[in-house]
């Protein structure tokens, strides 16, 4: 189906700090040479310290791992002498250096990546990005009219809690990976990632979407959340765990005819047990008692009361 981002093709939903841009004296390029060839840097960007983008922030000097297609796209924007170029990868001096530095600060401490890393290894766990700033939220309405059914964005916004995220140890991103995924959506390069930019979907506005709508054309507002990372929605066992919590949600608002077979068989395989009367299910909405017949996890009960999604339309 067709997703039309209408108003908000152009609002931002990702910013870079502003960072002064200023040349490196002979000191400063002695210590991010010296910093180099030791690979010694206060901040971890990634778990392996792999770093080809050296920098200066603030008084720290920062290594970073990015695509040769990124780094060849700051050279072609910016003048020859932004860049220093080392036999271990590139220096960036003046404009370029104050540019990548602002999305390292937007992603470090804005999204706070640097506050989740609690242990400090240079890489999010899930369990630790669901601190992080790191999604967008979007709500969608189904319209039907002359040019057919379709959807469209009537509410959008970025820095949302990454809470959707699984409560585990496995691998969820790091600094240098998501700065590698900010410079691609920033497709002109002025600091600014708007929605239309995210979905990479040009001037045309629109994209074809595979969400499923056949039980929402009521007009209802649903949900969908992307990483601000990259153009992907949540991974897919991020997305089953959505689809739990969007189809439960479904359950209270519009009750149990609303289901797709799909949302019903999702939420017996959560441990919900559907096989209860029409009457019965309207009188524990009624009064709120919609989790006397959800058996949580403790710890989904927890992220659910944490998220509020149950108060969402959807």
């Amino acid at each position: 189906m067709r997703h039309y981002l209408g108003n908000y093709l152009n609002t931002p939903i990702a910013w870079q700090d502003k960072i002064n841009s200023n040349s490196l004296n002979s000191f400063d390029l002695y210590n991010i040479k010296n910093a180099i060839n030791i690979n010694n840097f206060e901040i971890k960007t990634n778990k392996e310290q792999d770093y080809n983008v050296f920098f200066k922030f603030d008084e720290s000097n920062i290594g970073v791992k990015l695509s040769e297609n990124n780094i060849n796209r700051l050279k072609e924007f910016f003048d020859e002498d932004n860049f220093i170029f080392n036999s271990k990868g590139t220096i960036l001096d003046k404009d370029a250096a104050s540019f990548v530095a602002g999305w390292f600060s937007d992603i470090a401490y804005k999204r706070k990546f640097l506050e989740a890393d609690v242990d400090g290894n240079g890489e999010l766990s899930n369990k630790e990005g669901k601190k992080t700033l790191n999604f967008i939220h979007e709500r969608l309405e189904y319209r039907r009219d002359n040019k057919g059914e379709y959807i469209i964005t009537n509410y959008v916004k970025g820095y949302e809690e990454s809470k959707f995220l699984a409560d585990n140890d496995e691998y969820y991103t790091d600094i240098s990976y998501t700065l590698n995924a900010s410079l691609n959506n920033d497709k002109n390069l002025d600091g600014i990632i708007t929605f239309g930019e995210f979905l990479n979907v040009g001037e045309k506005g629109y994209f074809e979407d595979n969400i499923e709508v056949s039980n929402n054309k009521n007009n209802n507002d649903f949900i969908s959340l992307y990483k601000i990372a990259n153009t992907d929605k949540l991974k897919e066992k991020e997305l089953e765990e959505l689809k739990k919590l969007a189809a439960l949600a479904k359950l209270k608002n519009q009750g149990l005819k609303s289901l797709t077979n799909d949302e019903k068989k999702l939420l017996k395989d959560f441990n919900i047990n559907l096989k209860i009367s029409e009457d019965k299910l309207e009188e524990l909405i009624t009064n709120d008692k919609l989790s006397d017949f959800i058996d949580f996890t403790k710890e989904f009960k927890k992220d659910l009361s944490d998220t509020k999604l149950i108060d969402i339309k959807v």
